[in-house]
């Protein structure tokens, strides 16, 4: 059920506040015809207190006056509009209890607005910083935040999951691509801890087996293969054009015909025999002889990057 106790920039006067809420109220009854009374009178009071909640306290009798002189003979009466006493003056516990109701209803900027008023009362410890000092600085330092500028822990939060989802779902998808490419590679996924997303659960829930060190070992160990699959695709196609050029280039093909013949003594028709020989050998040229040469150099390249060479 949605409430209709959403703040509005400048009070509303008791008429038009009476006039908006009745028409609500009347909708709502309409809703629940096959409600027994009683259910519909507690219905209507949770709306009404909902409602009362925008109203302050010194315009509520007259906001609570002027919805019962709309509707003097309604079943609404017995609603108790008459005695706004009996509304107004509720106790710490209900009023808690009605506080707690209303809060998912309200935006980000409500809610950081709440919490900076309960902090003034005391009610929340405001000066109990979520960070320690180094964590901070750490933060600041990488995102180039000003030091004067606030950092939200409740934004903070959310991002980190976000961040945590999508870079635990990466890490698995490289790590399966490496593998599939690369299956007798010397650079393995660490797993004695289990993978990323597992270390990170362990890590924020206080497990004592996996530090900090080791989840930013494990990014660590991630990011170097992702920068060596992007950077390496350049110089897989270098690779792929030197190799190529050493058998298959006119210079390499006549080279390899003068070999032959002074092995067996035969030169005659020297161009026809290139091209025969060429003609022989371009039969080694398949889209999977391709994919793994360009594969090969890629997983070189990977391998001498994260190795340091």
């Amino acid at each position: 059920m949605q409430s209709i106790s959403s703040p509005v920039q400048e009070p509303e006067d008791p008429q038009t506040w009476a006039k908006r809420i009745g028409q609500h109220l009347g909708l709502l009854q309409a809703r629940l015809p096959h409600d027994s009374p009683e259910q519909r009178r507690a219905a209507l009071e949770d709306e009404l207190r909902r409602a009362l909640l925008s109203v302050p306290d010194v315009r509520r009798s007259a906001c609570l006056d002027a919805l019962a002189a709309r509707f003097p003979s309604w079943e609404f009466a017995t609603v108790s509009v008459h005695s706004p006493s009996a509304l107004a003056k509720r106790t710490p516990a209900e009023i808690i209890k009605e506080f707690i109701v209303l809060v998912p209803q309200l935006s980000e900027t409500e809610r950081d607005q709440v919490k900076k008023q309960l902090a003034e009362l005391g009610v929340l410890d405001s000066a109990r910083d979520p960070f320690d000092a180094e964590a901070r600085t750490d933060l600041q330092a990488k995102l180039k935040v000003p030091r004067e500028d606030p950092i939200e822990p409740q934004r903070l939060s959310r991002l980190f999951v976000a961040l945590a989802d999508s870079m635990s779902s990466l890490d698995q998808l490289v790590w399966n691509v490496w593998r599939t490419i690369a299956p007798k590679s010397r650079i393995r996924y660490e797993k004695t801890e289990g993978d990323l997303r597992t270390l990170v659960r362990r890590s924020v829930t206080g497990d004592a087996e996996v530090s900090a060190t080791q989840v930013q070992k494990q990014l660590e160990a991630t990011r170097q293969l992702i920068s060596g699959f992007i950077a390496g695709l350049g110089p897989a196609g270098k690779t792929f054009f030197s190799r190529y050029q050493e058998r298959y280039a006119p210079d390499a093909i006549r080279e390899m015909v003068r070999a032959e013949g002074a092995t067996t003594g035969l030169f005659a028709n020297t161009e026809a025999t290139c091209w025969k020989k060429y003609t022989e050998i371009s039969t080694e040229i398949t889209q999977t002889s391709i994919e793994t040469d360009v594969k090969d150099a890629v997983v070189k390249y990977v391998e001498n990057l994260v190795r340091g060479s």
